[in-house]
């Protein structure tokens, strides 16, 4: 485990200009700026990261999310994935093909979105991922354009689904990050994400536009404890449900709220939303 002692000697080991009161001195000014949403430790590796001190590979140390500062390497993160995106496929500028996959994570303390690459991004199936507690090792961390911080994978990263000794309600339910059915007017014209169940599926419509090209569409009725909703596939979704998912749980991601000319609320599916039919009952759904 990682010491606040052990940060110490490290930073002094490479500045020898400095005393150890002046790195404690900077320390505690780091723990003032930040308001108290640093401990003590992530205070020093913040300081130790800005110094370009670098921390031992072989290091292994546990982190919650809020304590995650730009410039760490080989960390452990703990949490919920509350989302998982669609793999992505681009060139490398060697002309290579890479893949990547990004999920978010929450515990306690915030969340954070973690960027799998290669065959870390192909080995894990949505399905089985969404609301699993995962352990991921051997993460670096960085910070993006605007500020965001992100944690990646590199090929020796681990993630470990549901850990040993981990308990589920010690991490925020899956619930907390959705809307429920009766909160959606106040969210007409925007990009939600909801869980349901998948109460009823119709059949698939042919249509042509305006323009002559052909169009798909489909309509599911999605329930909750608040509610009915009719979740609207459009083209490449229309079979990403069918009867045979009827019964079970469902999570989608950013569909668009819009009123019909009767007053009634539907979700459409957009080109980023993402739909994934879950195994087991989501994490506080009642």
């Amino acid at each position: 485990m990682l010491t606040f002692e052990h940060i110490i000697a490290k930073i002094l080991s490479v500045r020898p200009d400095l005393s150890r009161d002046d790195v404690i001195r900077m320390i505690e000014e780091k723990e003032k700026l930040a308001g108290g949403f640093l401990t003590r430790e992530s205070a020093a590796l913040a300081l130790a990261a800005e110094m370009g001190v670098a921390i031992e590979p072989k290091t292994r140390y546990e982190m919650q999310i809020k304590d995650l500062v730009s410039g760490l390497r080989d960390v452990t993160i703990t949490g919920r994935v509350i989302y998982v995106s669609q793999l992505r496929k681009f060139i490398r500028s060697n002309g290579k093909e890479g893949i990547k996959r990004s999920i978010h994570i929450a515990d306690k303390t915030g969340i954070a979105k973690v960027v799998l690459w290669n065959d870390m991004a192909t080995s894990i199936n949505p399905e089985n991922l969404i609301d699993r507690i995962v352990r991921l090792s051997h993460l670096s961390v960085r910070r993006r354009a605007g500020g965001r911080l992100e944690l990646n994978s590199v090929s020796r990263s681990i993630i470990e689904v549901e850990p040993m000794g981990i308990k589920s309600e010690d991490y925020p339910p899956l619930i907390l990050f959705t809307r429920s059915v009766n909160e959606l007017s106040q969210y007409k014209d925007k990009s939600v994400n909801v869980i349901g169940i998948i109460e009823q599926i119709y059949p698939a419509t042919i249509f042509r536009r305006q323009n002559g090209a052909e169009g798909k569409v489909r309509h599911v009725n999605l329930v909750d404890n608040t509610g009915r909703i009719a979740l609207v596939l459009w083209d490449n979704y229309v079979n990403a449900l069918s009867e045979s998912h009827i019964g079970k749980y469902a999570i989608v991601f950013g569909v668009k709220v819009k009123e019909r000319f009767d007053g009634r609320l539907e979700l459409h599916t957009r080109d980023k939303t993402q739909i994934i039919v879950m195994e087991r009952k989501p994490s506080g759904f009642k």
